[in-house]
């Protein structure tokens, strides 16, 4: 199957943008909120949105990622 593009990389960052003043909106300063980041995609989606709203708020956000374990061994 053919890769496609669903979002060029200037539209991705202007929503991501949008994201961030929105979760201020809601969140104000971020001192009872945590950016989780779950795997596969989700941690490079949260350490984004981490650096974006560090950028905006001129302050260190707090994140998570969880990678995943091999139960296996």
């Amino acid at each position: 199957m053919k890769p496609r593009v669903l979002l060029e990389n200037k539209q991705l960052e202007v929503t991501l943008t949008r994201l961030c003043y929105q979760l201020i909106e809601v969140h104000n300063d971020f001192s009872n909120t945590v950016i989780i980041g779950l795997q596969p995609r989700g941690i490079y989606l949260a350490h984004r949105i981490q650096k974006l709203l560090e950028g905006i708020l001129k302050k260190k956000i707090v994140a998570m990622f969880q990678f995943k374990q091999n139960i296996l061994g």
